[in-house]
């Protein structure tokens, strides 16, 4: 009858919008991941990638699931709230205590970024431009997953400790060698010669924004008490401010917000500040920042381009693992607990997927994003395999697998 149609019709089309499939695919991706951790026993992490994926999938191929906004700009705003986190965690004390780590982290990226440089190069015949940004990324681990995996572990001991800040100290590398290899390509083909010192403006801009933003959230608890949830939304909108005024002068948001939780550590003798680790909004951000990158991720690629990001993650993983054991004995570390924190700085995530990304704003470089987004793609479903086993492997976790 034409009235039941046009009511069909009315209730199709006030349920099927954009914040009704949000939430449906929200909810869909949080059910199906704790299902997979229940039944496979998988990482939670990587079951939300998965799920996220599957949401990134159901949007290339169906009109309905396309309905569902997903602005770039809160994956990386939900980034900035985490590398915060993980800048009040990462002990740099530690690396005047042992130089050798030091030593270690800049063998371990160097390393990476030859292997990987030469693999392209010399085995598939990839243009060296393409392959210098490839090895860059490649030379990343993720501190966030490093983070999220230790703490639903409840890991404590060397190998996460170390994984954590090799995991930052290489992140940093990448950040600052993708800016200056950006301002030299920009400076061949424009004449841009005033972008060569551009990395060392991020690091002190970023190390300044930093220190500014964790007077004023000093200042903030100070004035209103601030705990639990109410200090995790204070922080969120910190790292809104930071993701808002860095770009602008010319500085990188997540070196700043790095700085702004290494100030806040250097600062907060009271481990006051330290409490939204724990709250229900910050393992809600921690969630929706999982399924945001699983859906964030290109779903294309030709088959040569997964070989060959098959064969960078492998020599990626090995190289890590190379150079941690060669230096595990001067960086007072057994050589094959040293070999398990090679293994635990597997995974790339959202930082590695901002500097792809920012390859396919400029010509010439789109071969270079494909390729490290394909690898990405591979470390952000592995690497927290590899990481929980490394853990789990040094005995370093402290809670039973579910």
């Amino acid at each position: 009858m034409p009235e039941i149609d046009r009511l069909m019709e009315g209730l199709e089309s006030g349920l099927i919008n954009p914040f009704s499939m949000t939430v449906l695919l929200f909810l869909a991706a949080l059910l199906s991941a704790e299902v997979t951790v229940r039944v496979a026993r998988v990482p939670r992490i990587v079951s939300l990638v998965v799920a996220g994926a599957a949401i990134g999938w159901l949007r290339s191929v169906s009109a309905t699931a396309s309905l569902m906004p997903l602005p770039r700009s809160l994956l990386e705003v939900l980034a900035l709230v985490l590398i915060f986190e993980v800048g009040q965690r990462v002990p740099l004390s530690w690396l005047r205590r042992n130089p050798w780590l030091l030593v270690t982290s800049l063998a371990e990226s160097a390393l990476t970024f030859a292997g990987v440089l030469s693999i392209l190069v010399l085995t598939f015949r990839i243009p060296m431009v393409q392959s210098v940004f490839v090895g860059v990324i490649c030379m990343a681990s993720s501190p966030i997953v490093v983070m999220c995996v230790s703490k639903d572990l409840a890991a404590r001991g060397q190998i996460a400790e170390r994984a954590l800040l090799l995991s930052t100290l290489s992140s940093v590398y990448a950040v600052l060698g993708m800016q200056f290899l950006l301002s030299g390509y920009l400076a061949a083909n424009h004449a841009e010669l005033e972008g060569a010192v551009q990395p060392l403006v991020q690091l002190l801009g970023s190390f300044v924004l930093g220190i500014l933003a964790a007077g004023v959230l000093r200042l903030y608890v100070f004035l209103t008490d601030a705990r639990g949830a109410v200090l995790t939304i204070g922080i969120v909108c910190f790292c809104l401010l930071l993701y808002a005024a860095a770009p602008p002068l010319g500085i990188s948001p997540v070196l700043s917000s790095l700085f702004f939780g290494l100030m806040i550590r250097a600062t907060d003798r009271t481990h006051r500040l330290l409490a939204h680790q724990t709250s229900e909004a910050g393992v809600m951000l921690s969630v929706g920042y999982f399924v945001l990158l699983g859906a964030s991720f290109r779903w294309m690629g030709t088959a040569m381009t997964v070989v060959i990001a098959m064969a960078i993650s492998v020599l990626r993983i090995g190289a890590k693992v190379l150079a941690n054991s060669l230096l595990a004995r001067p960086a007072a570390l057994q050589p094959g607990r040293g070999a398990l924190v090679g293994l635990a700085l597997a995974p790339l995530s959202s930082l590695a997927l901002i500097l792809a990304a920012s390859l396919s704003q400029h010509a010439g470089l789109e071969q270079a994003s494909d390729l490290a987004s394909m690898v990405i793609l591979m470390m952000a479903v592995s690497g927290p395999l590899l990481t929980e086993w490394a853990l789990r492997r040094a005995k370093e976790s402290t809670r039973q697998s579910e």
